[in-house]
């Protein structure tokens, strides 16, 4: 019998997300638990053609029944109405997949963020949703992935959203090159990041870019530390995701991170030999002000630097 497990990976490239699926097939198939793939066409012959190169019978193990692989829309047709999931619908494709009383599965789906490139957000979240309650019902160990360029141009209510309908939230490669939209000649604001460790060292390339391109190479230091930290706390204490912004308005460039927790930053005065607690003391110390403010799903933290 396998978990019930609902995973899923943020890929920065095909070829990552590829990789990732074969080590899921393969350790499945290893462990003797019957794998189900939806997936685009391009990514399920990529996987095939790599399991293949690692010695594994892809052919046999579809002729076993031990391996079924389906087309992304074409399942998706089968429970779609009027471009939302219906339950109903849905249980009947899942029995096909999971018989009841059966040993369980292990799958992997794309079908989540083709909705979710087609705008269809909530259609995306819905059929999460269906997942939990699949797995609720039956043992199914499911892995879903999104593109982390899509993820990172969406509604951070949105993307808190799913990773919260997820057992655990990873990045299939490196994490995606940090975003930046440019709001208007003094506003640049960052892509959403996932509440991951490699998501810091992605929000500090975009803080030192943005400087570089605004002439304010001499606040790279400072500033780079300061939304280090302020991300760092959304990720190990918040774990949620997070938005990080930079704003220039005159001679003050602000620095701010916003997630979707209600556990505020504390200064703490750390003992010589802690290892941690110094976060906020260092942002303090660095800026002109700094502060937290709420908004409708959680709070923003911030600083400002004089330019």
């Amino acid at each position: 019998m396998t978990d019930r497990v609902h995973a899923v990976a943020a890929y920065d490239e095909a070829a990552s997300l590829v990789a990732h699926v074969a080590d899921f097939v393969a350790t499945s198939l290893d462990e003797g638990v019957p794998v189900v793939t939806v997936s685009r066409p391009a990514h399920r012959h990529a996987v095939d053609a790599l399991l293949s190169a690692r010695g594994v019978d892809v052919d046999r193990a579809r002729r076993d029944g031990r391996l079924t692989t389906l087309d992304a829309d074409e399942a998706m047709a089968r429970f779609l109405v009027d471009g939302r999931p219906d339950p109903g619908l849905f249980s009947a494709f899942l029995a096909s997949l999971v018989p009841v009383g059966g040993p369980g599965v292990s799958a992997f789906g794309e079908m989540v963020a083709m909705l979710w490139e087609r705008g269809e957000v909530a259609a995306a979240i819905e059929l999460e949703l269906l997942w939990n309650s699949a797995i609720a019902r039956h043992p199914i160990r499911l892995l879903c992935a999104y593109p982390g360029s899509l993820l990172a141009d969406a509604e951070l209510g949105d993307v808190a959203r799913m990773c919260g309908l997820h057992d655990h939230v990873s990045l299939a490669g490196l994490h995606p090159p940090h975003g930046g939209a440019k709001a208007d000649d003094d506003v640049v604001r960052s892509g959403v990041h996932l509440p991951v460790p490699a998501a810091v060292g992605s929000v500090r390339g975009f803080v030192r870019d943005t400087l570089a391109g605004w002439d304010l190479d001499h606040l790279v230091g400072d500033a780079v530390l300061i939304t280090s930290e302020l991300a760092t706390n959304a990720v190990t204490h918040g774990s949620s995701p997070f938005r990080a912004s930079l704003a220039r308005t005159g001679d003050v460039v602000r620095v701010s991170v916003e997630d979707g927790s209600s556990a505020w930053p504390r200064y703490h005065r750390a003992l010589p030999g802690d290892q941690d607690g110094r976060g906020m003391a260092i942002v303090a110390v660095l800026s002109r002000r700094s502060g937290c403010d709420s908004t409708a799903s959680g709070k923003v933290a911030w600083a400002e630097l004089s330019a």
